[in-house]
């Protein structure tokens, strides 16, 4: 199963949201995505789209009247080719205009936009400011349709700021609203169209009141609250939801929002080692993103079908995956999706040896994480890097010596940890802190120092034990087994082996039970120290661990 760091930042397809902050968290969890895509979340205009590499239009000449509508226009246009700032001016202007004309509509509209905007900036707070004002201005102009999509937008601002409870209720609150207007409502008369002449019989040019659906923005509500319930661990709540939302989308001919469903549905089933089921949700997407020549949709499906071959053991088919995915996401110029897939394919190189090329994707995930400002992925890619440095380290040091193996890999990998560890506490992911911390005090232990290595194994697991992730859990107890039992106490060792074996499930690791068994059975013993000397080249332990050391 992934680790939570690894899960969050997946990029969402092209009907989802563009990356954000806090929006990549999947059901494995850790994937716990977060919140699910943003397009779904926060309406479609500012996200949906292609991303077109010509010159946005000039405005110049253009009558005040019409001018609002083109800057919002080029805003998203702008925003869909990860322009923000220049998006934001033209935000701000259009919503002067229509604030200057009396326009609460398209007054709500651009603030619509902006929110989205806000989050791919990674400041939720703001997101949520914007989607207040929108909402009230909805409300007042008695635009219910428009209300349901502002409160499932800032539900999912409110799930990326961390408020799941007010979340929650929001999504409540416009799922109830989209059941209370049905999937049809009469439109009202355009605000432009021209009444009747006076003195006509007829309806003259009044536009008629036409039928509206409104299935595709229920079903994106339900899909936002599936999402959200995969994160608080109810997945029978989530599966209904999906469920629903696909059913709605079929009945709008909403190709791209039955993928999208497809897409998170599969996620949850894979989460769940339901890997037949998640394969067919997989495909079926896949199959509706071509239809519709959605580029990034189609890219984020293959890069999940990688993730699932690759614990399928196909390699092949997986490498396959990726490589459509990072030449998907390169055309549509969706650097975050780059980021994603190359760190991927760095993982699966890894896993191949292929250590150079493991190498050089990391470097090339890191700078577009750190030019997109996704923090989350920066730190799973360091936490990453760090294992394949320490692995090198660790292979010489157990083959031959620690005095033999290469200082320059125990430096570097030390180095990524302690810039993921700092990633890592700043996002409050207790989950991806104890991973760092784990690798940290493997590494202590091979370099022969099981004070440090106990320390930080302690640190880990208190992490782990806020996040309950039984089966991270029961692994970190066999390690600090087999740690006291190099260290000669065979109480404790026995002690936090029968834990490690008590906290185990399915997705515990054979190698994890094996550990825990080998010390309970007296196989493992201070005479089978590793590195009998400690490598003191370079420090082992954080100084904020070392009161900690036994």
């Amino acid at each position: 199963m992934r680790s939570r760091a690894d899960a969050q930042y997946e990029p969402k397809g092209g009907d989802a949201d563009p990356p954000t902050q806090r929006s990549f968290e999947s059901v494995t969890d850790r994937c716990a995505p977060k919140s699910g895509s943003m397009a779904e979340a926060l309406g479609e205009s500012a996200m949906r789209g292609p991303r077109s590499s010509a010159a946005p239009p000039s405005l110049e000449g253009t009558v005040p009247e019409a001018r609002g509508h083109a800057l919002r226009e080029r805003g998203n246009m702008l925003l869909r080719r990860n322009d923000c700032a220049s998006a934001a001016r033209d935000y701000d202007e259009a919503l002067a205009l229509f604030r200057a004309a009396g326009d609460p509509l398209g007054q709500a509209q651009v603030l619509m936009d902006r929110g989205a905007l806000r989050l791919r900036e990674g400041v939720p707070v703001q997101a949520v400011r914007d989607y207040d004002e929108a909402l009230a201005l909805f409300q007042a102009a008695g635009d219910r349709a428009g209300e349901g999509d502002a409160l499932r937008a800032r539900g999912f601002a409110r799930a990326e700021e961390g408020d799941l409870g007010g979340a929650v209720c929001d999504y409540d609150l416009a799922i109830q609203l989209f059941l209370q207007l049905g999937d049809r409502e009469p439109l009202k008369p355009r605000a432009d169209a021209r009444k009747a002449p006076a003195d006509s019989d007829g309806p003259g040019t009044l536009e008629q009141p036409r039928a509206r659906p409104h299935g595709a923005s229920h079903g994106r509500a339900l899909k936002s609250r599936g999402d959200l319930r995969v994160r608080l661990r109810n997945l029978p709540g989530a599966a209904r939801d999906y469920s629903t939302a696909l059913a709605l989308f079929q009945g709008a001919g909403d190709r791209s929002g039955q993928a999208s469903v497809l897409k998170a549905r599969g996620d949850m089933r894979l989460g769940q080692d339901n890997v037949t089921g998640a394969a067919r949700d997989y495909d079926w997407a896949l199959t509706l993103y071509q239809a519709t020549e959605d580029h990034l949709g189609h890219a984020s499906v293959l890069k999940a079908r990688g993730d699932l071959r690759t614990r399928q053991g196909d390699l092949a088919g997986a490498e396959r995956d990726y490589d459509q995915a990072l030449e998907l996401y390169t055309t549509t110029r969706d650097l975050l999706g780059q980021a994603a897939v190359l760190k991927a394919r760095g993982d699966l190189r890894s896993q191949q040896e292929d250590l150079v090329d493991a190498v050089r994707d990391y470097d090339r995930a890191l700078a577009l994480f750190r030019s997109g400002f996704e923090r989350r992925g920066q730190a799973a890619t360091l936490k990453a890097r760090g294992d394949l440095r320490r692995a090198q380290f660790e292979l010489v040091a157990e083959l031959v010596s620690v005095a033999a193996a290469d200082a320059s890999d125990l430096e570097d990998a030390l180095s990524d940890y302690d810039q993921a560890l700092a990633l890592f506490e700043v996002l409050e992911d207790g989950a991806g802190q104890a991973g760092v911390l784990r690798a940290r005090g493997d590494l202590a232990r091979i370099q022969g120092d099981l004070g440090a290595a106990l320390a930080l194994y302690l640190g880990a697991k208190r992490l782990l034990e806020v996040a309950g992730n039984a089966p991270e859990l029961s692994a970190l107890l066999a390690e600090i087994a087999r740690l006291h039992a190099l260290a000669g106490r065979a109480a404790e060792a026995r002690s936090a082996a029968e834990q490690s074996l008590a906290r185990a499930d399915r997705a515990t690791s054979p190698e994890c039970r094996e550990l825990a068994e080998a010390v309970l059975s007296g196989r493992i013993t201070a005479s089978q120290e590793e590195g009998a000397t400690r490598d003191s080249r370079v420090p082992s332990t954080p100084k904020r661990y070392e009161r900690e050391r036994y």
